[in-house]
C-alpha cells in the first residue's frame, strides 16, 4: 500500500483512542503518535540502498516492530518530560501512552501490507527472522488509488467525525 493508504490505515487503527481516553487531548496525541509511524517499516526502502536488507523483510515484522516501538516510545517520553512540566502524570503511563500508540502505527502498516497484492513488493514476513514464511491476504492492489486515497479519506473522515464529537461535548 502506497503512502496515503498507511496513513489512512494509521488513523483507522488509531480510532479506538477516542473510546479508550477520556480527554480528547490524549486522543489526539495518541492519533497523532500512530499516524507518525504509519511508513515507518517503509524505512526498509532507505535501508536496503546501504545494507543488505529486503523490502517487506524485517522492519515489518513484529520481530522488529516490538523493540522499535519500546525504544522510541523511550525517546518521546524523554522528549514529552522536557516540554512538560506535568507531575500529576507518571512516567511510565506517558511511556506506555508513547509506546502503544507508536507500536499501534507500525501495526496499522503491517495490515496494510499484508492486505494487498504483490503487485510490485514482495509478500511480508511478519514473523522474520523467526519465521521465514510469507504472508499475503489479497485484497486490493498496492497501486490502486482508489484504495490508497479511500482508505486514507475513511481515516479523516473517522478522525474528523470523532474528534468534533469530542468537542462539541
Amino acid at each position: 500500500m502506497q503512502s496515503p493508504g498507511h496513513i489512512g490505515m494509521a488513523l483507522l487503527f488509531a480510532v479506538p483512542a477516542w473510546f479508550v481516553f477520556s480527554e480528547a487531548k490524549a486522543s489526539l496525541a495518541f492519533t497523532a503518535l500512530t499516524a507518525s509511524m504509519g511508513m515507518f517499516p517503509d524505512g526498509d526502502l532507505v535501508l536496503m540502498q546501504y545494507f543488505f536488507v529486503e523490502h517487506h523483510g524485517l522492519t515489518h515484522s513484529f520481530v522488529f516492530i516490538v523493540p522499535a516501538a519500546l525504544l522510541l516510545g523511550a525517546v518521546v517520553t524523554g522528549g514529552y518530560l522536557l516540554v512538560r512540566d506535568d507531575t500529576h502524570t507518571s512516567t511510565a503511563a506517558v511511556y506506555a501512552f508513547a509506546t502503544i500508540a507508536l507500536f499501534t502505527g507500525m501495526t496499522a502498516h503491517v495490515v496494510a501490507d499484508l492486505v494487498t497484492t504483490p503487485d510490485i513488493a514482495p509478500p511480508l514476513k511478519p514473523l522474520y527472522p523467526l519465521v521465514t514464511d510469507r504472508v499475503i491476504l489479497d485484497v486490493a492492489f498496492v497501486k490502486s488509488k482508489l484504495w490508497n486515497l479511500g482508505t486514507l479519506a475513511l481515516g479523516i473522515v473517522a478522525q474528523g467525525s470523532l474528534a468534533l464529537r469530542a468537542y462539541l461535548r
